[in-house]
C-alpha cells in the first residue's frame, strides 16, 4: 500500500551491483518452449516468457531429504525446475516443491521512487530492478510480489504493452537468478480497466488477460503463485457476496484451465473482521475450489487479532496462509514509537510490528509473509524498508528464508 493511492481503501487502512550471496551454487539450467500463436489472445501473450539458466540457493553439503529441509535447500528443484517442472505446490496447510514445506518470505515491488505505475513504462527499468532484487537478496527473501504495472488515471494504457512485459519477463530471470520466486499479481488489471471506463468487477473482462498471462508464465518454474486482485470491498449484503464470490469463482476458474501448473490465490484480504452475520464471504471465496492460498493482509491491531481465526480456518480447508501484505509508514516510529496517535490501533514501531507479524505467524503455520514495501524512499508517510531504516530492516532481515552472510545490506550501500 501506498500513501499516494489511499483512496483505494476504506478509512483507517492507510498504509546496486549484484550481490554473490555465499550460499548460491549453480543448480542447473532449462529452457521454455515457443507456444503456437493463439488467435484469442493479444499478440505479446502468444509466446512463452523466456526461461534462462539461473543460479539457485543450495549449501556445501546436503543433508539427507526431510520436511525439515532449510527453504533454500527445500525450493531448489522448483528454482532449477523447466517447464516440465516442478512447481511449488502444496499439501495440505503447506507450501511445497517436491514434497518438501518451503517458506515464503518476500517483500511487494512498487517503483515509489520512480512515480510508481510509469516506471513499468520505461524501457530503462531494469536497473531498478536489478538494484531492489539485491535489497531482497541481502535481505534474505526468497520472494518478490510486483505490483501497479497500471494506473486508473492513465489515458492510452493498454493489456499487451510490449515494455511491461520485457520488463516483467527481466524480472522474473533476475529474480530467479537470485534464488527467488515471483507473484504474479493481477491487481493493476483493475486500475487499467477503469482507465477505460471499464467495470473492473465484471469477470468476463478479466478473461482474455487471465488467458494471456497463463499463456506467457505457465511454463515458469520462478513463479510461486498467481494473486487476482486483493482488497474487494466487502459485502455487506448476501447478494453482494454472491456477487463477489461468482466474480472469484469465475476469475479462478478460467485462470486453473489457462495455467494447471501453478498455484492460485484470490488475493490478500483485509477488513476480514469486519463482516455482518451471515455474510461469510471471505471464507466463501476462500474455499472455493480453484483457490489454493488463503491470502490476507495486516495493517491494524484487529488484523494481528484475527490471526488465530485466519488460520484455524485455513486449517479447516486444508489451504495454506500467505499474508500477502503488512507494513506501516515510517512516521509512526523506526525502533519503537514515535509517540504519535495510534496506526489503526497500533502503538508501536516498525520493527516491533513486523516482528509480531513474523512471530504469531510462524507460530500459527502461514506459509509466507510479504512487507509493504522495499525501496530507499524516506518520508513520514513511505512505506519502504531498506538499510536507511535500520530497524524494520533488520526485522525483516531476521526473519528471512534465506541466511545471508554476515554484514551484507550494511556494508554494502544498497541505498545511496
Amino acid at each position: 500500500m501506498r500513501s499516494s493511492q489511499l483512496d483505494r481503501y476504506k478509512p483507517g487502512r492507510l498504509r546496486l551491483s549484484a550481490l554473490a550471496l555465499s550460499a548460491m551454487l549453480i543448480v542447473a539450467a532449462c529452457g521454455g518452449s515457443a507456444a503456437s500463436p493463439n488467435p484469442a489472445v493479444p499478440a505479446i501473450f502468444a509466446g512463452r516468457s523466456p526461461v534462462a539458466a539461473t543460479a539457485t540457493p543450495t549449501a556445501t553439503s546436503v543433508p539427507t531429504p526431510s520436511p525439515n529441509l532449510t527453504p533454500a535447500l527445500a525450493a531448489a528443484p522448483c528454482l532449477a525446475g523447466s517447464a516440465e517442472g516442478p512447481f511449488l505446490s502444496r499439501s495440505g496447510t503447506q507450501i511445497t516443491c517436491a514434497g518438501h514445506a518451503v517458506l515464503l518470505t518476500g517483500y511487494t515491488f512498487y517503483p515509489a521512487l520512480l512515480g510508481g505505475s510509469k516506471a513499468w513504462h520505461r524501457p530503462d527499468f531494469k536497473t531498478y530492478i536489478d538494484h531492489v532484487l539485491d535489497m531482497g537478496a541481502a535481505a534474505g527473501q526468497n520472494l518478490i510480489r510486483p505490483t501497479d504495472q497500471w494506473d486508473k488515471h492513465t489515458a492510452g494504457q493498454t493489456a499487451d504493452d510490449p515494455v511491461v512485459w520485457a520488463n516483467m519477463d527481466y524480472l522474473l530471470q533476475a529474480a530467479r537468478n537470485r534464488g527467488m520466486f515471483v507473484v504474479i499479481d493481477l491487481s493493476a488489471y483493475r486500475w487499467l480497466l477503469m482507465s477505460h471506463g471499464s467495470d473492473p468487477t465484471k469477470a468476463s473482462a478479466w478473461n482474455t488477460f487471465i488467458t494471456g498471462v497463463a499463456a506467457r508464465y505457465r511454463d515458469n518454474p520462478a513463479v510461486a503463485f498467481y494473486s487476482i486482485a486483493g482488497e474487494p470491498t466487502p459485502p455487506r449484503t448476501a447478494a453482494e457476496m454472491q456477487t463477489l464470490v461468482a466474480f472469484y469463482r469465475s476469475t479462478t476458474e478460467a485462470l486453473r484451465a489457462a495455467d494447471p501448473n501453478h498455484l492460485i490465490t484470490a488475493g490478500g484480504f483485509n477488513h476480514m473482521e469486519d463482516e455482518p452475520p451471515g455474510v461469510d464471504w471471505w471464507q466463501a471465496i476462500d474455499a472455493l475450489p480453484d483457490n489454493d492460498i488463503v491470502g490476507v493482509k495486516t495493517y491494524s491491531q484487529k488484523d494481528l487479532d484475527l490471526m488465530p481465526a485466519i488460520a484455524e480456518y485455513g486449517t479447516s480447508v486444508n489451504r495454506p496462509v500467505v499474508d500477502e501484505e503488512f507494513g506501516m509508514p515510517q512516521g509512526f516510529g523506526d525502533a519503537s514509537f514515535a509517540g504519535r496517535s495510534a496506526y489503526n490501533g497500533l502503538a508501536t514501531g516498525r520493527a516491533p510490528f513486523f516482528r509480531d507479524v513474523y512471530t504469531i505467524g510462524k507460530s500459527l503455520g502461514f506459509s509466507g509473509f510479504v512487507v509493504w514495501n522495499m525501496g530507499c524512499e524516506m518520508g513520514t508517510g513511505s512505506y519502504e524498508v531498506s538499510p536507511l531504516t535500520p530497524s524494520a530492516w533488520s526485522a525483516v532481515k531476521d526473519n528471512g528464508a534465506i541466511a545471508t552472510p554476515e554484514g551484507v545490506g550494511e556494508t554494502v550501500p544498497l541505498c545511496s
